[in-house]
């Protein structure tokens, strides 16, 4: 591509960025990339270089559920494994589905149809509130990925499309 063309394109995706509200999340050492809207706020992020673990999760603006009765932050996480123990997506997520198992009082899961990642629906009872998430379940190169998404009942299906838009940016190396 020459320099004359270049420039425009490099221009409007940065336009675009500025525009979407948008910024680049990127972890050279687990090798994925996501676009966070600027709205969303770091929750908690897990240095990578001390361990193979890691996990980035943020927290979606508040909103009103009517079936709580009050303002609900959902979240949204990335987390990254480098493990031996792991060998696909199918073994990483039976491994946190048992994690799982092991704190909530209920936990029910559904298998979504998906082509390229394992995509489960949980519904899950964690000190008297009811949660359900969208995991999917990703492994490449040696490191299993989880994308989650946890909402309330009242608030899920006002933020999954969200969910479901920042998915789609979301990179593995």
């Amino acid at each position: 591509m020459k320099l004359a063309q270049l420039v425009p394109a490099l221009l409007l995706y940065f336009i675009c960025n500025v525009a979407l509200g948008q910024e680049i999340y990127k972890n050279k050492e687990f090798g994925f990339e996501a676009e966070i809207p600027k709205d969303w706020s770091v929750y908690k992020e897990t240095p990578s270089t001390t361990s193979n673990y890691m996990i980035i999760a943020w927290g979606m603006p508040k909103l009103y559920s009517e079936m709580e009765k009050e303002e609900i932050e959902n979240s949204v996480s990335i987390t990254a494994i480098k493990s031996n123990s792991i060998k696909d997506a199918a073994d990483l997520a039976e491994k946190d589905y048992k994690r799982v198992s092991g704190f909530a009082m209920k936990v029910n899961r559904t298998k979504i149809n998906s082509t390229e990642y394992l995509c489960f629906i949980t519904s899950s009872i964690i000190k008297f509130r009811s949660y359900v998430s969208k995991q999917y379940f990703f492994y490449k190169n040696g490191t299993g990925y989880i994308v989650n998404f946890t909402a309330t009942p009242g608030t899920y299906t006002q933020n999954e499309p969200k969910f479901d838009a920042f998915f789609k940016t979301v990179k593995f190396d």
